[in-house]
């Protein structure tokens, strides 16, 4: 999507003031698929909110799974993530899967 819209800056500032918050970051960011809380990031990012999209992604990524889009954590060698017995191997491509 190339074309740019106008948000008038009383309801950009009425969205930054509502999405960044520790309460409601905590709160609601485990509860978001990796796809959503992507598109909040991306958001907030456009409206001048980096580090409440970082908050956002980080909160989100304490909850996923090692097979999600976000996941940081560490996984046992031994871990079967899929059904037919793969195994999870650190590679930059895992990061943009999920």
């Amino acid at each position: 999507m190339a074309d740019t819209v106008s948000i008038p800056a009383d309801v950009a500032d009425a969205f930054t003031d509502a999405w960044c918050t520790t309460v409601i970051t905590s709160d609601v960011a485990a509860s978001l698929g990796c796809t959503e809380v992507d598109a909040l990031a991306d958001m907030l990012r456009a409206l001048g909110a980096e580090q409440a999209a970082d908050e956002w992604t980080d909160a989100h990524a304490q909850d996923d799974e090692p097979n999600d889009r976000h996941f940081r954590g560490t996984v046992p060698a031994d871990a079967s993530l899929a059904s037919d017995g793969m195994r999870w191997s650190p590679d930059p491509a895992d990061a943009q899967d999920g």
